[in-house]
C-alpha cells in the first residue's frame, strides 16, 4: 500500500508533458535528437501534426532541424507557409534555449 502511495506522489508532482511548450519537454538537446524525436517534437506543435510525417521521410534529425529555414520547409517539403512559420518559430526557441 505505501508503494503505491508514494508511486502516486510522484506522478502528481511529476512535470506533465503538455502541449503548449512543446520546446521545454523534450531531452536531450535538440541538436542530439533521433529522427523519432524530431517527429515526436513536430507531432505536438499546434496545427502541424499532419505534417509531422514528413519530418521522418525526409529524416530530418536533431542537427538538421536547427538548420531548416522557412524557404526548406516550404519548397523541399511542401509544407504550407502557414504550418513553415510555426515550425520555425519554434525552431528558433530551441536555439535560444
Amino acid at each position: 500500500m505505501e508503494r503505491r502511495a508514494a508511486r502516486r506522489a510522484r506522478r502528481a508532482s511529476a512535470p506533465a508533458m503538455t502541449t503548449s511548450t512543446p520546446t521545454t519537454t523534450f531531452k536531450p538537446a535538440p541538436s542530439q535528437w533521433s529522427v523519432e524525436d524530431v517527429t515526436a517534437f513536430i507531432h505536438t506543435l499546434p496545427g502541424c501534426s499532419d505534417v509531422a510525417e514528413a519530418f521522418r521521410l525526409q529524416e530530418i534529425d536533431g542537427q538538421a532541424l536547427l538548420l531548416l529555414t522557412e524557404d526548406h520547409l516550404m519548397t523541399s517539403m511542401n509544407i504550407k507557409l502557414g504550418p513553415a512559420l510555426k515550425i520555425c518559430a519554434h525552431i528558433n526557441a530551441l536555439k535560444n534555449q
